[in-house]
């Protein structure tokens, strides 16, 4: 039987519509604008000048801090400016332009297809390679992974979680890096179980809408294991269509029963939890020597063409305009372009903003499908409060972040909403309970902090 979580969640529409695309790349746009803020933590630092020559897979920018990740020209090209560009928000970051040539990859990368499962012995080694290939998360959160791979201090892993959920209505890019590199990603998994050491149980966790991916997880972890004499010991585990499966606390509380405390991190329940494209750049990372350069991209929505339902691998730096043009432009009926899913995706206010690390779709929505109902009085229906995954009680958030009391929110724990839309997906009232919430979370965030200094 699948397995979920306890408390709250949605069953909103699959919309599955592109899950039987197979992965496609794109052409290489004319120009490619890569951004030094696409990873939680310091903006990395370009190490590159106007005018210089790269190579597909080059250091162009350096950490900028502890928290922070390695970028690389996921292009050949000649480096055309250095300055600041609007992002899918609207906000101004630091992006190298590179005008792009044809592929001359930097001589360290393995460019075969060939599966390499011999997986090194030092952890460290493997943390350092990790590290300089500028991977990190690719679920959403965008944390620099060799930071993740090295716990602190008292802290150990007893349990590595591979997320292959992907439980956003059309997402399914994850879906078919699944079906289609289902070697590497097991590989991937282990590479980082054996850093965070023996002591480490390996589970992937697929939605059981995904039987194609399950049974290629399963499939490649059989042939692995007669290659390497057994050593992949990785369980996968089916689990119950349900938003928001994917998030972090609810996969550790539903494979292994652990639950996370308020304000804690993963590791503090003896859990790390990676996405499965981050385990696949792991792969690519210590195995092939190949950075982050690329990722998995779905472009999606009911009022797009069947023939332009794809998942394409794209170059990070890609314009959005450029994929939009590969498509023959924005649909007739679209209202609304979203990055991400759409229950937690950001909405695109510039179509020049560019693709990068953590980008997962290009998602088109109709007016009807954006418009929010009337807002009206609360009725106390409780719909938000059962919905909430967290256990909070959103209608009362609600009322405290109209009166700012930030007091009363941090004891009823707003500080732990995951932001996932549940409420919001839920109310019949129309109320704008997400947006009040992240808003007085953020001011309450802001006030513990203040308090620690």
């Amino acid at each position: 039987m699948a397995k979920t979580f306890p408390i709250g969640g949605i069953h909103p529409a699959d919309k599955k519509i592109s899950r039987d695309s197979a992965i496609v790349a794109l052409p290489l746009p004319p120009v490619v604008y890569i951004s030094m803020c696409q990873h939680i933590g310091a903006p990395a630092v370009p190490v590159v000048t106007v005018g210089q020559k790269v190579r597909t897979g080059e250091v162009i920018a350096e950490p900028g801090g502890f928290v922070s990740a390695y970028i690389h020209s996921s292009v050949t090209g000649i480096v055309k400016s250095i300055a600041p560009r609007a992002d899918i928000t609207g906000k101004m970051v630091p992006h190298i332009e590179i005008e792009t040539m044809p592929d001359e990859w930097v001589d360290t990368v393995d460019l075969s297809t060939k599966i390499a499962c011999h997986i090194p012995d030092d952890p460290a080694a493997i943390v350092e390679a990790v590290k300089q290939a500028g991977v990190v998360g690719l679920g959403g959160a965008t944390f620099p992974t060799h930071v993740k791979l090295t716990p602190p201090p008292g802290k150990v892993a007893e349990y590595l979680i591979l997320n292959g959920t992907e439980c956003e209505p059309y997402l399914t890019s994850d879906n078919r890096i699944m079906v289609e590199r289902a070697e590497e990603i097991v590989v991937g998994a282990w590479i980082i179980n054996r850093v965070l050491g023996k002591q480490c149980r390996c589970f992937i966790g697929i939605e059981e809408n995904k039987p194609d991916a399950i049974e290629a997880i399963k499939k490649a972890i059989g042939r692995l294991n007669i290659l390497s004499g057994g050593i992949y010991e990785i369980e996968v585990v089916a689990l119950k269509k349900k938003y928001p499966q994917g998030g972090e606390k609810q996969l550790i509380r539903t494979i292994t029963g652990r639950e996370v405390k308020s304000m804690a991190l993963p590791i503090d329940s003896g859990a790390v939890v990676q996405n499965v494209a981050t385990a696949l750049a792991v792969y690519e990372a210590v195995m092939k020597h190949k950075p982050l350069t690329t990722n998995t991209l779905t472009v999606t929505g009911d009022c797009l063409d069947d023939a332009f339902q794809r998942n394409y691998l794209f170059r990070i730096g890609t314009p959005i305009s450029f994929v939009i043009d590969q498509i023959g432009g924005v649909p007739e009926n679209a209202a609304k372009v979203i990055s991400g899913g759409p229950m937690m995706g950001k909405a695109v206010s510039n179509l020049d903003a560019t693709l990068v690390k953590g980008s997962s779709a290009i998602l088109f929505l109709t007016e009807s499908q954006t418009r929010r109902p009337k807002e009206t009085v609360c009725i106390r229906c409780g719909k938000c409060a059962d919905a909430c995954p967290m256990g909070l009680e959103p209608f009362l958030l609600y009322r405290l972040a109209n009166a700012a009391n930030l007091e009363e929110l941090e004891k009823y724990s707003v500080q732990d909403c995951i932001e996932c839309g549940c409420c919001l997906y839920t109310c019949p009232a129309g109320l704008p309970l997400l947006d009040k919430i992240r808003l007085a979370k953020a001011d309450v965030l802001g006030a513990i902090r203040s308090r620690k200094k």
